[in-house]
């Protein structure tokens, strides 16, 4: 055999070696990936079993406490609404689970501002189920609780909260962006969002819980330099009978005496609608 058949039989035999060396190599990868795959898939499935105990854990809590509440059906509708006299008229109902023989039931209610409980009698309807009709002001939000007296002792449990001046305050929605882009230029953007319905607001007295004034005040230093009335400047009240929405946008530049006051600016909103409630928003200049 000559010196050039060994060099390449040899070669040969090196090139088969390799391929079976990088065969093995790939095939270990090759399998080694599957299982990375495959434990990928035990990891996604142990986290969906995991997540099925969490929620059939907090269903089977949620049960049990459902179950320990000695109310456990409680509701309010609204009767009437006056705005003029800010007053609500208001049905409320609950169920019990169980009561003792010669047990009275009574209804008791008190502002979130005061500690003193005004206790009205329960009107019995059948069965377990009771009621009450009162009148609340308005403009308050109310605890209440349902008390129990007999031979054995008195219980009591919460009821409903009803917060009518919490929802009347946060009613309307401002969103009011002032930027300075150096020297004495500002832009300003408004947009103001007024729902006309509420869950405790009947159609008839849409016409008070709309917009009466909005005003934007363009401060520096805590100084007034410009005022817009945005119902006669927006022109974009969307045609919604549900909901009022002003938008206004404008770019500012001050003059020098104005500008010379510094840039402490700020940009404050004041909404009123007919029922005399306003909303205010003030935010600071971005530069």
């Amino acid at each position: 055999m000559s010196k050039r058949d060994k060099i390449l039989g040899i070669a040969i035999g090196v090139l088969i070696i390799f391929n079976i060396v990088s065969y093995n190599k790939v095939s270990n990868l090759e399998e080694r990936l599957y299982m990375l795959d495959s434990l990928s898939h035990e990891i996604d499935s142990m986290n969906h079993s995991v997540h099925n105990i969490s929620s059939e854990v907090g269903m089977r809590m949620n049960e049990f406490m459902q179950e320990q509440l000695w109310i456990p059906e409680k509701n309010y509708e609204v009767l009437h609404v006056d705005i003029e006299g800010n007053t609500i008229d208001v049905q409320i109902n609950w169920t019990l689970r169980e009561q003792l023989q010669k047990e009275n039931v009574s209804f008791l209610y008190r502002e979130t501002t005061t500690d003193d409980w005004t206790e009205l009698e329960a009107t019995h309807k059948d069965g377990l189920n009771y009621s009450v009709e009162h009148t609340f002001p308005l403009k308050g939000n109310y605890e209440t609780q349902v008390i129990a007296s007999s031979e054995s002792g008195t219980r009591s449990e919460d009821l409903l909260d009803l917060n009518f001046k919490e929802q009347l305050d946060t009613r309307i929605i401002i969103n009011a962006h002032l930027n300075h882009n150096g020297n004495r230029d500002y832009d300003l953007h408004i947009d103001i969002n007024n729902p006309l319905k509420s869950e405790f607001m009947v159609d008839s007295n849409r016409e008070a819980l709309k917009i009466q004034s909005a005003m934007a005040y363009l401060t520096i230093n805590g100084k007034a330099i410009k005022e817009f009335n945005l119902l006669e400047l927006s022109d974009n009240m969307k045609p919604d009978p549900d909901s009022e929405y002003l938008f206004y946008s404008d770019f500012i530049t001050l003059d020098a005496v104005e500008g010379e006051l510094g840039n402490n600016a700020k940009l404050h909103i004041v909404v009123e609608d007919g029922l005399g409630l306003q909303y205010e928003v003030i935010t600071d200049a971005m530069n």
